[in-house]
C-alpha cells in the first residue's frame, strides 16, 4: 500500500487531469484507474505497471495526458519519452536495444530500477516494422535483454503509447456522433496495426476532435498558465478580453487542433514582454489592443 501522501496523490488524479485538459472527458477516469491499479499493487507483478494506447487527431491532447499523469505522480523525472519519428530505419532495433557489448542503446540508457517509470512511444505509426516485436516482448512478457546482455524489467514501468491514426476518418466524420468517430478510428487501428500488438494494449483512448467552444477553453487554460508562468520571472500581466479574443482568433486551427493555439498565447505573450522590456526597461502591465484593434499592445498598469 502506498503511504498516505502517495494515495492522496492517487486519488486526486483525475480531478487534476480535468482541471488541465480540455474536450477529453470520456478518457480521464479510464486514464487514472490505469495508475490506481499500478500504484496500489493490484496490477499483475510480472507485466508493466499499465499500457495504454492514445489514438486520434493531432493536437487534441494524446501526448498531454501522459505527461500529466506522469508529472503529477512522479515528477518530470519520470518520465522517459522516445518519438517513434526517429527509429523508421532497418536499424532501430539496434538503437533501442544496443548494437553491440558496449552500447546499453536508448532503452538501456534511460530505464533505470527501483521506482515508477512512464515510458512514452509517440507516433506509433511510424515506427519501422520490427520494432513492433520489440513493443511486443516490452508489454509480455514484460522485460528484454539488451546487446549488452542485461536484462530489463518493465514491472516499474508505464507503457503509453500516441497515434494519430483514424485522424483522417475522424476529420471526415466531424459532424457525426463521437460513438461513430471512436468506431470508425477503432476499426482503421484494426486495419494498420498488428493483432498481436493490440492484443497487449488493455486500454485504448480515442481522443475527440476538439469544437471551437473547447479550443476557447484550452486558449483561456494556456494564456492563464502562461501568465502565471511570466509572474514567476517578475513580468506581471493582465490579458485584457480583447486581447484574449485575438489570441483565440489567430492561434484556433481546427485541423492541427490546440498545439498552434498554446503556440501563439506563448509567443505573442513573450514577445510583448520582450518588446517592453527594450522600449521601456519594465516588462509588465495591461495587455491590450492598438488603435487598429489587430495587433497587442502592452500598457504599463
Amino acid at each position: 500500500m502506498p503511504p498516505v501522501d502517495d494515495r492522496s496523490r492517487l486519488q486526486s488524479l483525475a480531478g487534476y487531469l480535468r482541471s488541465n485538459l480540455r474536450g477529453q472527458d470520456h478518457v480521464l477516469d479510464r486514464a487514472a484507474a490505469i495508475f490506481h491499479r499500478g500504484e496500489l499493487g493490484l496490477a499483475r507483478r510480472d507485466r508493466p505497471r499499465g499500457a495504454f494506447l492514445a489514438v486520434g487527431p493531432t493536437g487534441t491532447g494524446k501526448t498531454e495526458l501522459v505527461l500529466l499523469c506522469a508529472r503529477h505522480l512522479f515528477g518530470d523525472a519520470a518520465i522517459r519519452r522516445f518519438d517513434l519519428s526517429e527509429f523508421q530505419r532497418p536499424d532501430a532495433v539496434e538503437r533501442l536495444l544496443g548494437a553491440d557489448a558496449d552500447d546499453p542503446g536508448a532503452l538501456g540508457r534511460l530505464i533505470g530500477e527501483g521506482r515508477p517509470l512512464v515510458l512514452l512511444f509517440d507516433e506509433l505509426e511510424k515506427a519501422h516494422p520490427k520494432v513492433f516485436d520489440l513493443f511486443i516482448q516490452l508489454l509480455d512478457p514484460g522485460h528484454i535483454t539488451l546487446t549488452t546482455g542485461r536484462r530489463i524489467e518493465l514491472q516499474d514501468c508505464y507503457l503509453a503509447f500516441t497515434s494519430n491514426l483514424g485522424a483522417a476518418e475522424a476529420a471526415r466524420m466531424a459532424r457525426s456522433s463521437f460513438s461513430s468517430i471512436e468506431q470508425a478510428v477503432l476499426r482503421r487501428l484494426g486495419e494498420s496495426l498488428r493483432p498481436e500488438f493490440l492484443a497487449r494494449i488493455p486500454e485504448k483512448f480515442v481522443f475527440a476532435p476538439l469544437p471551437a467552444a473547447v479550443q476557447r477553453e484550452i486558449g483561456e487554460l494556456h494564456v492563464g498558465r502562461e501568465v502565471v508562468r511570466l509572474r514567476s520571472h517578475g513580468f506581471d500581466l493582465q490579458v485584457t478580453s480583447q486581447a484574449l479574443e485575438h489570441l483565440l482568433r489567430h492561434g484556433f486551427d481546427a485541423r492541427l487542433g490546440a498545439r498552434p493555439l498554446r503556440q501563439t498565447v506563448e509567443r505573442e505573450l513573450q514577445d510583448l514582454v520582450a518588446h517592453s522590456l527594450f522600449s521601456t526597461g519594465h516588462g509588465g502591465g495591461r495587455v491590450g489592443l492598438d488603435s487598429t484593434g489587430t495587433r497587442l499592445v502592452l500598457e504599463p498598469t
